[in-house]
């Protein structure tokens, strides 16, 4: 048994924020019915890299459905979505607001027909608001969210992270908002209207930088690698290569004190406590620059963690998936496709003893499963 088994998800998303919410849905055991235009999700073409045709970008978020292609601006596509989205427990989809009203497909229209729906839009800005017309994607979003402007180097251009993450805690919150609604629905019998945005979430998860702002009414500032409110928080240049170390309260510093043999900086009152050091930032860092380059990472990192003080090396993407806990928690998994053969693919993070994730279906085709979903509604297969 899975947590979702017996719950379909009907997935008209496409790009990465709703096909990673229906990815994760699909991990717990959740029917995704994936429908693409006749053009098919754009990210197929996002390549290189691509294996057998397939982009890597469309590979990453797309296990654990069964595609079909449907063209949604002819009628018979029209009544297929309609007939889909009546044996549905849940519609996701990322059009622009008003998209499917045109073709009988939003939201008011469907409760009517199935009350028990919950239909989750993910946009840019969402339903609502002054900018709910206007088209979003992840980069920008960053970057008028506030993101970009507290990420890279003091000194440096504005930067944006190396993964889309906007669009990853869009589609996380999509799938939080659904689980809650789908627990809702049990204790009403009824479905609801489910409406998650790129900007609120990039807002939702500046987290303690924003907190920080509003608290205060000072602007943040960039800091690269090291950390607003935590000395020392940061990477460090050991004799051959770089290491990130996080020392998180004051017991951890007395004893990175005792590591790098001085010991006086325990007690030097410039230092005794977290603000102490965030204070005095400009006169620690640049002790501890000194002090690092004299030993290798390796060195570095082994006294390190033998004084339980949290660090790790800096890893390219090679080191990270060579190294044994990788295999041990599951996060590097081969799926059988069709074309491709073994497909390497990153592993869930939901751990779960009772209702452990499966990988049962690997990112499909485009319109693999059109004839046999089709079939299943009773209809012959469309031209």
């Amino acid at each position: 048994m899975q947590p979702l088994q017996g719950i379909r998800v009907l997935d008209l998303s496409r790009v990465l924020a709703g096909p990673y919410c229906t990815m994760v849905l699909g991990d717990l055991g959740a029917d995704v019915i994936k429908v693409e235009p006749p053009e098919g999700d754009e990210t197929r073409a996002w390549g290189p890299p691509f294996a057998e045709g397939e982009s890597a970008y469309y590979l990453c978020v797309n296990r654990n459905k069964r595609g079909i292609v449907i063209n949604l601006k002819s009628d018979e596509g029209k009544k297929v979505l309609r007939d889909l989205a009546l044996q549905s427990d849940v519609l996701v989809e990322n059009f622009r607001p008003g998209t499917l009203e045109k073709f009988g497909l939003d939201f008011e229209t469907l409760h009517e027909l199935n009350p028990k729906l919950i239909y989750c839009s993910i946009t840019g800005f969402g339903q609502t608001g002054s900018m709910r017309d206007k088209p979003g994607y992840d980069f920008m979003i960053q970057a008028l969210g506030g993101l970009m402007s507290i990420t890279g180097e003091p000194e440096g251009e504005p930067m944006k992270t190396g993964v889309a993450v906007v669009d990853l805690f869009a589609g996380q919150n999509a799938v939080i908002a659904i689980l809650a609604a789908l627990q809702a629905r049990t204790l009403s019998g009824q479905g609801q209207r489910i409406d998650i945005s790129l900007f609120d979430s990039q807002l939702g998860w500046l987290a303690n930088v924003a907190s920080n702002y509003l608290i205060s009414g000072n602007l943040p500032k960039r800091h690269g690698n090291a950390h607003a409110n935590i000395v020392p928080y940061q990477s460090f240049q050991a004799s051959d290569g770089w290491f990130a170390i996080a020392v998180g309260n004051d017991r951890q510093f007395a004893r990175l004190c005792g590591v790098i043999g001085y010991s006086e900086l325990e007690i030097d009152p410039r230092f005794l406590k977290n603000s102490d050091r965030v204070e005095n930032r400009e006169i620690l860092i640049p002790l501890l620059v000194s002090i690092f380059k004299t030993a290798s990472v390796s060195e570095w990192l082994k006294k390190l963690d033998e004084a339980e003080i949290p660090c790790g090396a800096i890893n390219n993407f090679e080191q990270v998936f060579s190294m044994p806990n990788v295999k041990e928690r599951e996060m590097l998994v081969t799926m059988n496709h069709p074309t491709i053969g073994e497909l390497p693919l990153v592993g869930s993070p939901l751990k779960m003893s009772d209702t452990p994730v499966e990988y049962r279906l690997p990112p499909p085709l485009m319109g693999q499963h059109t004839e046999e979903v089709l079939k299943e509604l009773g209809y012959a297969k469309l031209e």
